[in-house]
């Protein structure tokens, strides 16, 4: 959002005031990202009702789980907010070629970055817990859903690159789908089906519903690719 004031606010220091058609423009590249914020919020409450119904414990988990998760989704928003004006300034002048290799190298770079993420919630799910949490129990659980979710960090990390890349082109609609796909249409209501499996079977939700939303941004992507 920031990068795209900018220019505007030139446009305001020169002109003294801002057109409509300014505002409309800010908002519609920044919705998408809007949205995505609002709608994290309503999916972790969601998840944190269903997991509540097993024991305090999961919810605990949940949480030591997404504050281990920043230290691999914080890089892939700053890759985010890097690649979005190359690609959008790109997309302007008519530099397909370029738009193609910026997707290119940075959904390489965010699937390196992700799989080392995977492999540290395969490998050390206990070492990771005890950073948090000497309780049994939740080593317990941990060390079920921590390998689970880390199927997930991929997938993951080419939907977030698909999402900024449909934004740079001026697809903000289809970055909206994707989003509320994930967030809303997926997460809750696949984790409120799966707890009727037991808890084992919620940390599922994860790697489900990014394998989905990879499945539909790429199908959205050929469908109108660049």
């Amino acid at each position: 959002m920031i990068l795209v004031l900018i220019p505007v606010l030139k446009i305001y220091h020169f002109h003294g005031n801002i057109r409509k058609q300014d505002w409309i423009h800010i908002y519609q590249f920044g919705l998408p990202s809007i949205i995505m914020q609002s709608l994290y919020t309503i999916y972790i409450i969601g998840l944190n009702l269903i997991l509540k119904q097993f024991s305090e414990d999961a919810v605990t988990v949940l949480g030591i789980y997404y504050k281990l998760q920043t230290f691999f989704f914080i890089p892939l928003m700053g890759l985010q907010q890097v690649i979005l004006p190359m690609i959008s300034y790109n997309y302007g002048a008519g530099n397909s070629d370029r738009i193609r290799q910026i997707r290119r190298y940075s959904t390489t770079g965010a699937c390196v970055f992700m799989f080392l993420g995977t492999l540290c919630f395969l490998i050390f799910p206990h070492a990771l817990l005890n950073i948090f949490s000497q309780k049994q129990n939740i080593f317990k659980i941990g060390q079920i859903a921590f390998p689970i979710i880390g199927i997930s960090f991929v997938p993951a990390g080419i939907n977030l690159i698909c999402v900024v890349y449909m934004q740079g082109v001026n697809r903000g609609n289809d970055s909206m789908k994707a989003t509320i796909l994930r967030e809303i249409i997926l997460f809750v209501p696949l984790a409120w089906l799966f707890h009727f499996q037991g808890l084992s079977s919620v940390w599922f939700t994860f790697p489900v519903t990014e394998l989905i939303t990879t499945a539909y941004c790429i199908y959205l992507y050929r469908k109108a690719s660049i």
